[in-house]
């Protein structure tokens, strides 16, 4: 689950125990039916049309040859891997 909560929100003192506050029961509820109506785990907008898609295998091959990681790419270097 996606979602933090200060336990003084979350727990409220009972007699024998902590316990969950009602709102705090319900609101895990709700994040809960939001998460599985993703099964695979995946949210995600889909890109602009206009951005540029990334060679991503090129990408790697490239970084992993010259031991670096892709954000200690040049400005210069990035661009040949981008696709408009």
């Amino acid at each position: 689950m996606v979602a933090k909560a200060n336990l003084r929100t979350v727990l409220k003192q009972a007699q024998n125990g902590y316990t969950l506050k009602r709102s705090d029961t319900m609101l895990r509820e709700e994040i809960e039916k939001f998460d599985n109506a993703f099964p695979d785990g995946v949210f995600a907008f889909p890109p602009s049309p206009e951005a540029p898609k990334v060679r991503i295998r090129a990408l790697d091959k490239y970084c992993r040859e010259k031991g670096i990681t892709p954000r200690d790419l040049s400005k210069e270097e990035m661009e040949q891997f981008l696709v408009y």
